[in-house]
């Protein structure tokens, strides 16, 4: 029998079609490494590179299918060979490439002593990468090595004053905001002499001027899921109910960014925000930073303060089964607050109005395998929210190709666009708009 399966699957695996090879056009030149191609049908391609010196990797989109950019390898200026593999958002290999990489005879190569004690290493967070201090009394020069599961480099580091103190900025472009790094202080031979991590900061955007619009007079309230850090507090279950329930640390994580559910929904909620405003919507947020505590009942009393017309509880998804996808949204079923708002068919009505135009905007098919509207009492956010509320999970972070299109800011927008248009249209179907 298993003689019998292991056979079926091989010629199941021959039967599939191959992925076509993408050519490649690499062009090289000292610290930098520019790329062209064309990806039919792809909207979204994840590249990777490698050399001796460093190594990253990026999700790339193309509204036209075709892929052109550079790549500035600060740390290769000695040159050498640098590959690169092109891959879809399945994390399949569609194409490969490689070119000789020319050193940079301009670049000034530290020379002198680097073999010392470190001592007293810091490390902050900037949105753009990390500002660094140590002292090394002695040295001529340091070899700071930089590391995050989106790229990793080496830069030589030079002291500021004659005692060895050692300050500077560091970019990390690749690195994902609130992605844990790991910074080494080696000497010349790469032997690590101090080593400490931080995590790459976030940075909200500055809030924008409400515009008139179609949603003018709305009043939206945004809630960004979890935190970065959370409690355990005991809460209603929902109004007038005896039952309680205890908040959990666990959140989504993404199964190749390794991304907190947390950091990525508040970006989304950042372009959601906007995206509100600027069709004259009023929008009230829960949170705006990672570094907070907000419980579930909070969250459904900022929303009622401020008059909001609609709760949108913004989450992502995971599952044992890496291959599930799609968007689902979970609407209360059985608090007073929720059959006060509608009945349940109406309620799962508005919920597919929305869940309809999140599909159509990132393209997918307005079928049940792309997600559903679910009611039930398992939120206590939702079941004591006091106007419309919907729980909506964007995406599986337990899938490769939805872990890796949730982390990139088109694809954010198109969810955020896609909620724009369906709380349009659930504004409609309340009378609140015309």
């Amino acid at each position: 029998m298993k003689k019998l399966l292991l056979l079926l699957a091989v010629l199941l695996l021959a039967a599939l079609p191959a992925l076509a090879e993408v050519e490649i056009t690499l062009t090289a030149a000292p610290c930098r490494l520019d790329y062209d191609f064309t990806v039919p049908g792809q909207n979204f391609v994840y590249l990777t590179f490698k050399n001796n010196y460093q190594q990253g990797s990026m999700t790339l989109y193309s509204e036209d299918y075709h892929y052109a950019g550079s790549i500035d390898l600060v740390s290769s200026y000695k040159g050498g060979l640098t590959n690169v593999t092109l891959q879809n958002v399945h994390l399949q290999t569609i194409g490969k490439g490689r070119i000789e990489l020319p050193a940079d005879e301009s670049y000034p190569i530290p020379t002198g002593n680097s073999d010392v004690r470190v001592q007293n290493l810091k490390l902050i967070e900037t949105p753009e990468g990390f500002i660094y201090s140590f002292n090394a009394p002695g040295a001529d020069f340091m070899l700071l090595d930089c590391h995050s599961r989106q790229e990793d480099f080496t830069l030589p580091v030079y002291p500021i004053d004659d005692e060895g103190n050692f300050m500077g900025k560091v970019t990390m472009p690749l690195t994902y905001a609130r992605t844990q790094m790991t910074i080494s202080v080696c000497n010349f031979k790469g032997h690590v002499k101090k080593d400490a991590i931080c995590y790459k900061g976030y940075e909200a955007p500055a809030k924008p001027e409400i515009q008139p619009g179609r949603l003018s007079g709305l009043v939206v309230c945004i809630d960004p899921g979890h935190q970065e850090q959370t409690k355990f507090v005991s809460e209603p279950r929902g109004p007038g109910w005896t039952q309680k329930s205890s908040t959990t640390p666990g959140m989504a994580l993404g199964t190749h960014t390794l991304r907190r559910e947390s950091i990525v929904v508040l970006e989304i909620a950042m372009k959601l925000r906007d995206a509100l405003m600027a069709e004259g919507a009023t929008v009230v947020m829960t949170r705006e930073i990672q570094d907070t505590f907000v419980s579930n009942i909070e969250r459904a009393d900022i929303a009622a303060n401020a008059g909001a017309h609609i709760l949108l509880r913004l989450h992502c998804d995971n599952s044992s089964q890496q291959n599930r996808t799609g968007i689902n949204i979970y609407i209360p079923r059985d608090s007073e607050y929720a059959k006060a708002v509608a009945d349940q068919p109406t309620y799962e009505h508005m919920g597919q109005l929305l869940l309809d135009q999140m599909k159509t905007a990132v393209g997918y098919d307005l079928i049940e395998h792309t997600g559903v509207v679910r009611a039930n009492n398992n939120y206590i956010g939702s079941n004591w929210a006091q106007m419309p509320c919907f729980l909506i999970e964007m995406g599986f972070m337990s899938n490769k190709r939805e872990d890796l299109l949730l982390a990139h800011p088109t694809y954010q927008q198109w969810l955020a666009e896609g909620m724009v248009n369906g709380i349009y249209d659930v504004a409609v179907f309340r009378g609140i708009l015309q």
